[in-house]
């Protein structure tokens, strides 16, 4: 039995275990509220991040828009369509003067634009583009109230003016006739 007061005084009594383990719920309570509170500035950050990520799809969705390079933005260029492209344009740029053009605006072009006008270079040139920067005006994704303003206000006018010029020099029974009715332009090696 000398074994044992030396045993008792080595281990520690239950009230100094009693105080160690209501510190250690102390700082385990400390850790946990440190460990939810970086908790909850985690979840904060990922909704920040979430945010950044859809903003950043929004701004290259926006930059695509704004970048993107339409074929039908780009003016036609006579010189090197091919026949078949050039043929389905000139079809496509008669049936807009002929639907638009005559019928909304017949008081603007009175003899501006005789029916020989595919015949003209000068013609087939002005009118493509206007008629591209009508589209823009009134069939575009993007287009507003300046586009349709601009169109009736700048570009219209000008080419009215230029082709009344032209037309003026060209005799009712126009001369200018080449294979299949329209004057071809000369060819540009690409």
């Amino acid at each position: 039995m000398t074994g044992l007061p030396q045993d008792h005084e080595r281990s520690p009594s239950v009230a100094a275990l009693a105080v160690q383990v209501n510190e250690l719920r102390r700082d385990l309570k400390a850790l946990k509220a440190k460990v939810d509170a970086v908790t909850r500035k985690q979840h904060e950050q990922a909704v920040v991040l979430n945010d950044m990520a859809e903003l950043r799809r929004q701004v290259e969705k926006i930059f695509d828009l704004v970048t993107e390079e339409d074929e039908s933005s780009r003016p036609w260029f006579w010189l090197t369509m091919p026949e078949r492209e050039r043929e389905e344009k000139v079809s496509e740029l008669t049936d807009w003067v002929e639907t638009v053009l005559r019928a909304q605006y017949p008081d603007y072009l009175a003899d501006q634009i005789r029916p020989c006008w595919p015949n003209h270079l000068e013609a087939r040139w002005e009118l493509s583009w206007l008629y591209q920067l009508w589209s823009a005006a009134y069939l575009g994704t993007r287009s507003g109230l300046k586009d349709a303003a601009d169109w009736h206000d700048r570009w219209s006018p000008g080419v009215f003016r230029r082709l009344s010029h032209v037309m003026a020099r060209c005799e009712r029974a126009c001369q200018r006739r080449r294979r299949g009715g329209i004057e071809e332009p000369r060819r540009v090696a690409r």
